[in-house]
């Protein structure tokens, strides 16, 4: 991440600390890869560092982290799995090009970052740094937050999202209220 041109605040290493947290949790109790995992989590945002990464970042992220993978010397075995699970770990992929656990672990594990107070926050982030109005902002994250949380893959990842999704859906209708 600091040899990328620019680090997005809303994509740095506390981001990545919380999915690896929320991989954990997802994970818990399931038969998964969890070198794949680690280093999935780890890599998925490099290519969000860079200028062609504002939008669909994971194929830009996925020869990014093949990379870093082969020179660390990462079980050859294994890349494959990491390259998945990070390159169709973006929203805009349908579920079916996730093909493994781990890649539909690390995609539930991401979104449910963008929930709850943090979740609020890094949209306003994200979207101030793209010069978008308070407006625009509100108007986005009204229409995505219900995507995101009903495209996640596990079930079990709903239960443990819904306070969080709620909190976020009613902070930005308020929000809309009082600026319209």
């Amino acid at each position: 991440m600091n040899k990328a041109p620019s680090v997005v605040s809303s994509h740095d290493i506390h981001h990545i600390g919380r999915v690896w947290k929320n991989v954990k949790q997802t994970a818990e109790s399931m038969n998964v890869d969890w070198e794949v995992l680690i280093a999935a989590t780890f890599l998925h945002d490099l290519g969000r560092h860079y200028p062609k990464g504002v939008g669909e970042h994971g194929p830009i992220s996925a020869p990014l982290a093949k990379k870093i993978l082969e020179r660390v010397d990462f079980p050859t075995d294994k890349i494959e799995n990491v390259i998945i699970s990070i390159k169709y770990h973006d929203e805009s992929f349908p579920s079916d090009k996730r093909t493994t656990q781990e890649s539909k672990v690390l995609y539930d594990a991401d979104k449910l970052d963008m929930f709850g107070a943090v979740g609020v926050s890094r949209y306003l982030i994200f979207y101030a740094m793209r010069n978008k109005t308070l407006k625009e902002t509100v108007e986005y994250a009204l229409k995505n937050l219900p995507l995101r949380f009903n495209r996640l893959e596990f079930d079990k990842t709903k239960k443990f999202a819904e306070p969080n999704f709620e909190f976020a859906l009613q902070y930005f209708k308020k929000l809309k209220q009082e600026i319209d």
